[in-house]
Protein backbone atom coordinates (compact mmCIF):
# COMPACT_ATOMS: atom_id res chain seq x y z
CA UNK A 1 0.00 0.00 0.00
CA UNK A 2 1.42 3.35 -1.07
CA UNK A 3 0.87 5.74 1.85
CA UNK A 4 2.84 9.01 2.23
CA UNK A 5 4.97 9.56 5.32
CA UNK A 6 3.37 10.85 8.50
CA UNK A 7 5.43 13.63 10.11
CA UNK A 8 5.56 14.96 13.68
CA UNK A 9 3.02 17.58 14.76
CA UNK A 10 5.45 20.52 14.44
CA UNK A 11 5.90 19.79 10.74
CA UNK A 12 2.20 20.35 10.12
CA UNK A 13 2.14 23.46 12.29
CA UNK A 14 5.26 24.97 10.66
CA UNK A 15 3.97 24.17 7.16
CA UNK A 16 0.69 25.90 7.92
CA UNK A 17 2.38 28.85 9.62
CA UNK A 18 4.69 29.39 6.63
CA UNK A 19 1.63 30.10 4.45
CA UNK A 20 0.92 33.21 6.55
CA UNK A 21 4.30 34.86 5.94
CA UNK A 22 3.54 36.89 2.84
CA UNK A 23 0.11 38.31 2.12
CA UNK A 24 -0.43 40.54 -0.92
CA UNK A 25 -3.45 42.86 -1.08
CA UNK A 26 -4.89 44.61 -4.10
CA UNK A 27 -6.65 47.93 -4.18
CA UNK A 28 -6.07 50.78 -1.70
CA UNK A 29 -7.52 49.79 1.65
CA UNK A 30 -7.06 52.02 4.66
CA UNK A 31 -4.53 51.03 7.29
CA UNK A 32 -7.24 49.62 9.53
CA UNK A 33 -8.91 47.71 6.72
CA UNK A 34 -5.55 46.40 5.52
CA UNK A 35 -4.61 45.07 8.95
CA UNK A 36 -7.99 43.35 9.34
CA UNK A 37 -7.86 41.77 5.87
CA UNK A 38 -4.31 40.50 6.38
CA UNK A 39 -5.18 38.78 9.66
CA UNK A 40 -8.28 37.21 8.10
CA UNK A 41 -6.27 35.89 5.15
CA UNK A 42 -3.54 34.55 7.44
CA UNK A 43 -6.06 32.73 9.60
CA UNK A 44 -7.79 31.24 6.56
CA UNK A 45 -4.54 30.06 4.99
CA UNK A 46 -3.33 28.59 8.28
CA UNK A 47 -6.60 26.76 8.86
CA UNK A 48 -6.87 25.44 5.29
CA UNK A 49 -3.30 24.19 5.33
CA UNK A 50 -3.68 22.23 8.58
CA UNK A 51 -7.11 20.92 7.62
CA UNK A 52 -5.80 19.78 4.24
CA UNK A 53 -2.75 18.07 5.74
CA UNK A 54 -4.77 16.19 8.35
CA UNK A 55 -7.39 15.25 5.77
CA UNK A 56 -4.65 13.80 3.55
CA UNK A 57 -3.57 11.50 6.39
CA UNK A 58 -7.12 10.22 6.85
CA UNK A 59 -7.64 9.82 3.09
CA UNK A 60 -4.43 7.93 2.37
CA UNK A 61 -4.83 5.36 5.14
CA UNK A 62 -7.24 2.56 4.13
CA UNK A 63 -10.63 2.33 5.80
CA UNK A 64 -10.37 -0.89 7.84
CA UNK A 65 -14.14 -1.41 7.56
CA UNK A 66 -14.04 -1.35 3.77
CA UNK A 67 -10.97 -3.44 2.94
CA UNK A 68 -11.30 -7.18 2.34
CA UNK A 69 -11.33 -9.71 5.19
CA UNK A 70 -7.83 -10.72 4.11
CA UNK A 71 -6.47 -7.23 4.69
CA UNK A 72 -8.47 -6.86 7.91
CA UNK A 73 -6.71 -9.96 9.24
CA UNK A 74 -3.34 -8.53 8.23
CA UNK A 75 -4.09 -5.20 9.93
CA UNK A 76 -5.25 -7.00 13.07
CA UNK A 77 -2.14 -9.18 13.15
CA UNK A 78 0.39 -6.48 12.35
CA UNK A 79 -1.12 -3.44 14.07
CA UNK A 80 -4.48 -4.13 15.81
CA UNK A 81 -7.58 -2.78 14.14
CA UNK A 82 -8.86 -1.17 17.37
CA UNK A 83 -5.62 0.78 17.81
CA UNK A 84 -5.59 1.67 14.14
CA UNK A 85 -9.11 3.10 14.31
CA UNK A 86 -8.41 4.92 17.56
CA UNK A 87 -5.35 6.75 16.24
CA UNK A 88 -6.98 7.63 12.93
CA UNK A 89 -9.97 8.86 14.91
CA UNK A 90 -7.67 11.16 16.87
CA UNK A 91 -6.54 12.77 13.61
CA UNK A 92 -10.16 13.36 12.66
CA UNK A 93 -10.84 14.83 16.11
CA UNK A 94 -7.94 17.28 15.79
CA UNK A 95 -9.14 18.33 12.35
CA UNK A 96 -12.60 19.09 13.75
CA UNK A 97 -11.17 20.98 16.73
CA UNK A 98 -9.03 23.22 14.55
CA UNK A 99 -12.05 23.91 12.36
CA UNK A 100 -14.00 24.98 15.46
CA UNK A 101 -11.12 27.22 16.54
CA UNK A 102 -11.05 28.84 13.11
CA UNK A 103 -14.75 29.66 13.16
CA UNK A 104 -14.42 30.91 16.72
CA UNK A 105 -11.66 33.23 15.52
CA UNK A 106 -13.86 34.48 12.67
CA UNK A 107 -16.54 35.33 15.21
CA UNK A 108 -13.91 37.34 17.08
CA UNK A 109 -13.73 34.81 19.87
CA UNK A 110 -9.93 35.07 19.97
CA UNK A 111 -6.92 36.88 18.51
CA UNK A 112 -4.92 35.55 15.57
CA UNK A 113 -1.99 34.60 17.80
CA UNK A 114 -4.35 32.88 20.20
CA UNK A 115 -5.79 30.92 17.26
CA UNK A 116 -2.28 29.83 16.23
CA UNK A 117 -1.34 28.88 19.79
CA UNK A 118 -4.46 26.88 20.52
CA UNK A 119 -4.20 25.10 17.18
CA UNK A 120 -0.63 24.15 18.04
CA UNK A 121 -1.84 22.73 21.36
CA UNK A 122 -4.41 20.59 19.52
CA UNK A 123 -1.73 19.25 17.18
CA UNK A 124 0.54 18.50 20.11
CA UNK A 125 -2.19 16.33 21.61
CA UNK A 126 -2.04 14.00 18.59
CA UNK A 127 1.76 13.67 18.55
CA UNK A 128 1.60 10.04 19.71
CA UNK A 129 -1.15 9.29 17.23
CA UNK A 130 0.99 10.63 14.40
CA UNK A 131 3.91 8.55 15.63
CA UNK A 132 1.75 5.41 15.71
CA UNK A 133 0.45 6.03 12.19
CA UNK A 134 3.95 6.48 10.82
CA UNK A 135 4.90 3.08 12.26
CA UNK A 136 1.64 1.61 10.95
CA UNK A 137 2.42 3.03 7.52
CA UNK A 138 5.68 1.06 7.43
CA UNK A 139 3.73 -2.13 8.11
CA UNK A 140 1.04 -1.31 5.56
CA UNK A 141 3.67 -0.58 2.92
CA UNK A 142 4.75 -4.23 3.18
CA UNK A 143 1.26 -5.63 2.63
CA UNK A 144 1.11 -7.89 -0.41
CA UNK A 145 -0.54 -6.41 -3.49
CA UNK A 146 -3.58 -8.65 -3.59
CA UNK A 147 -6.08 -7.78 -6.29
CA UNK A 148 -9.85 -8.06 -5.93
CA UNK A 149 -10.09 -11.13 -8.16
CA UNK A 150 -11.21 -14.73 -7.88
CA UNK A 151 -8.31 -16.48 -6.21
CA UNK A 152 -6.83 -19.99 -6.30
CA UNK A 153 -4.36 -20.83 -3.55
CA UNK A 154 -1.50 -23.30 -4.08
CA UNK A 155 -0.57 -25.68 -1.27
CA UNK A 156 1.76 -28.65 -0.88
CA UNK A 157 5.27 -29.56 0.27
CA UNK A 158 8.43 -27.82 -1.01
CA UNK A 159 9.85 -29.05 -4.32
CA UNK A 160 6.57 -30.58 -5.50
CA UNK A 161 6.42 -27.93 -8.22
CA UNK A 162 4.04 -25.23 -6.93
CA UNK A 163 6.12 -22.35 -8.26
CA UNK A 164 6.49 -24.12 -11.61
CA UNK A 165 2.73 -24.61 -11.83
CA UNK A 166 2.23 -20.95 -10.91
CA UNK A 167 4.54 -19.95 -13.75
CA UNK A 168 2.86 -22.30 -16.23
CA UNK A 169 -0.67 -21.16 -15.39
CA UNK A 170 0.09 -17.45 -15.43
CA UNK A 171 2.58 -17.30 -18.32
CA UNK A 172 4.45 -14.54 -16.52
CA UNK A 173 6.99 -14.04 -13.77
CA UNK A 174 5.00 -13.99 -10.51
CA UNK A 175 5.03 -10.87 -8.33
CA UNK A 176 6.74 -11.56 -5.00
CA UNK A 177 5.44 -9.77 -1.88
CA UNK A 178 6.03 -10.18 1.84
CA UNK A 179 3.74 -10.34 4.82
CA UNK A 180 4.17 -7.32 7.13
CA UNK A 181 4.67 -9.38 10.30
CA UNK A 182 6.61 -12.48 9.21
CA UNK A 183 9.50 -13.33 6.92
CA UNK A 184 7.27 -15.44 4.66
CA UNK A 185 6.43 -14.29 1.17
CA UNK A 186 3.49 -14.45 -1.21
CA UNK A 187 4.01 -15.18 -4.90
CA UNK A 188 1.18 -13.89 -7.09
CA UNK A 189 0.40 -14.52 -10.74
CA UNK A 190 -2.59 -13.61 -12.90
CA UNK A 191 -4.15 -16.26 -15.14
CA UNK A 192 -6.02 -14.89 -18.17
CA UNK A 193 -8.54 -16.36 -20.58
CA UNK A 194 -10.98 -14.52 -22.86
CA UNK A 195 -10.67 -11.22 -20.94
CA UNK A 196 -11.27 -12.98 -17.61
CA UNK A 197 -8.66 -13.01 -14.87
CA UNK A 198 -8.00 -15.27 -11.89
CA UNK A 199 -5.37 -14.70 -9.24
CA UNK A 200 -3.06 -17.63 -8.43
CA UNK A 201 -1.26 -17.36 -5.09
CA UNK A 202 1.61 -19.43 -3.69
CA UNK A 203 2.81 -18.98 -0.10
CA UNK A 204 6.27 -20.56 0.32
CA UNK A 205 6.97 -21.57 3.91
CA UNK A 206 3.36 -21.52 5.09
CA UNK A 207 1.15 -24.17 3.50
CA UNK A 208 3.97 -26.61 2.91
CA UNK A 209 4.87 -28.14 6.27
CA UNK A 210 3.18 -29.82 9.23
CA UNK A 211 1.14 -27.32 11.25
CA UNK A 212 2.74 -28.39 14.52
CA UNK A 213 5.93 -26.77 13.22
CA UNK A 214 4.21 -23.46 12.44
CA UNK A 215 4.56 -20.66 15.01
CA UNK A 216 1.80 -18.28 16.13
CA UNK A 217 2.88 -15.47 13.80
CA UNK A 218 2.84 -17.77 10.78
CA UNK A 219 -0.54 -19.13 11.79
CA UNK A 220 -1.90 -15.57 11.70
CA UNK A 221 -0.74 -15.35 8.11
CA UNK A 222 -2.48 -18.65 7.33
CA UNK A 223 -5.71 -17.44 8.94
CA UNK A 224 -5.57 -14.40 6.68
CA UNK A 225 -5.28 -16.73 3.69
CA UNK A 226 -8.58 -18.37 4.64
CA UNK A 227 -10.30 -15.14 3.64
CA UNK A 228 -8.32 -14.87 0.42
CA UNK A 229 -8.75 -18.32 -1.12
CA UNK A 230 -11.80 -19.18 -3.22
CA UNK A 231 -10.39 -22.59 -4.09
CA UNK A 232 -7.24 -24.51 -3.09
CA UNK A 233 -4.93 -26.31 -5.52
CA UNK A 234 -3.13 -29.01 -3.54
CA UNK A 235 -0.04 -30.25 -5.37
CA UNK A 236 1.13 -33.84 -4.86
CA UNK A 237 4.34 -35.39 -6.13
CA UNK A 238 3.56 -39.08 -6.47
CA UNK A 239 7.09 -39.69 -7.78
CA UNK A 240 8.42 -38.67 -4.34
CA UNK A 241 11.34 -36.97 -6.11
CA UNK A 242 10.63 -33.92 -3.95
CA UNK A 243 11.94 -35.88 -0.97
CA UNK A 244 8.53 -36.31 0.68
CA UNK A 245 6.82 -39.68 0.95
CA UNK A 246 3.25 -40.05 -0.26
CA UNK A 247 2.07 -40.69 3.30
CA UNK A 248 3.63 -37.42 4.47
CA UNK A 249 1.92 -35.56 1.64
CA UNK A 250 -1.41 -37.17 2.48
CA UNK A 251 -1.11 -36.03 6.11
CA UNK A 252 -0.45 -32.48 4.99
CA UNK A 253 -3.42 -32.71 2.63
CA UNK A 254 -5.69 -33.73 5.53
CA UNK A 255 -4.45 -30.71 7.52
CA UNK A 256 -5.21 -28.43 4.58
CA UNK A 257 -8.75 -29.86 4.42
CA UNK A 258 -9.18 -29.08 8.13
CA UNK A 259 -7.93 -25.54 7.61
CA UNK A 260 -10.13 -24.85 4.58
CA UNK A 261 -13.27 -26.90 5.36
CA UNK A 262 -15.58 -24.83 3.18
CA UNK A 263 -13.29 -24.55 0.16
CA UNK A 264 -13.16 -26.76 -2.91
CA UNK A 265 -9.75 -28.45 -3.09
CA UNK A 266 -8.46 -29.63 -6.46
CA UNK A 267 -5.84 -32.41 -6.23
CA UNK A 268 -3.04 -31.97 -8.73
CA UNK A 269 -0.36 -34.58 -9.26
CA UNK A 270 2.69 -32.84 -10.69
CA UNK A 271 5.61 -34.54 -12.46
CA UNK A 272 3.27 -36.95 -14.25
CA UNK A 273 6.09 -37.49 -16.74
CA UNK A 274 7.64 -39.54 -13.90
CA UNK A 275 4.59 -41.06 -12.17
CA UNK A 276 0.86 -40.72 -12.72
CA UNK A 277 -1.78 -40.80 -9.98
CA UNK A 278 -5.19 -42.10 -11.08
CA UNK A 279 -6.80 -40.67 -7.93
CA UNK A 280 -5.75 -37.09 -8.66
CA UNK A 281 -8.14 -34.62 -10.25
CA UNK A 282 -5.36 -33.65 -12.67
CA UNK A 283 -2.06 -35.15 -13.71
CA UNK A 284 0.24 -32.43 -15.01
CA UNK A 285 3.87 -31.99 -15.94
CA UNK A 286 5.55 -28.61 -15.91
CA UNK A 287 8.44 -30.22 -17.77
CA UNK A 288 6.35 -31.30 -20.77
CA UNK A 289 3.32 -28.97 -20.16
CA UNK A 290 1.01 -32.00 -20.20
CA UNK A 291 -2.32 -31.28 -18.54
CA UNK A 292 -1.62 -27.58 -17.93
CA UNK A 293 -4.19 -26.24 -20.40
CA UNK A 294 -6.81 -28.68 -19.10
CA UNK A 295 -6.13 -27.55 -15.53
CA UNK A 296 -6.30 -23.92 -16.56
CA UNK A 297 -9.61 -24.50 -18.34
CA UNK A 298 -11.05 -26.33 -15.31
CA UNK A 299 -10.11 -23.49 -12.94
CA UNK A 300 -11.76 -20.93 -15.20
CA UNK A 301 -14.87 -23.02 -15.64
CA UNK A 302 -15.16 -23.35 -11.86
CA UNK A 303 -15.50 -19.56 -11.58
CA UNK A 304 -17.09 -18.75 -14.93
CA UNK A 305 -19.13 -21.87 -15.73
CA UNK A 306 -21.75 -19.87 -17.65
CA UNK A 307 -19.17 -18.38 -20.01
CA UNK A 308 -17.81 -19.78 -23.23
CA UNK A 309 -14.08 -19.85 -22.61
CA UNK A 310 -12.98 -21.47 -25.82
Amino acid sequence: MNIPSVADYMFYFDTAYSTTKKVMLGGHPTYGERKKLITLIKAKRFYESIYSQLSAIITHFPDSDKVSKFYQELIESAISIDDYKKHLGAINWSRSMIKKLYYSYKKKGMTLQNFFGRSKDVLKQISRDLEFLQKARLHLAKFPSIKNLKTALLAGFPNVGKSSILGQLTDSKPEVNSYPFTTKTINIGIMKMNNQKIQIVDTPGLLERPFEKINKIEMKAIIALKHLADIVLFVFDSSESSGYKIEEQKRLFEKIKELFPEKIIMIINNKCDLTRDPKADFNVSCKTSEGIEELKDKIFRHFYSALSLK
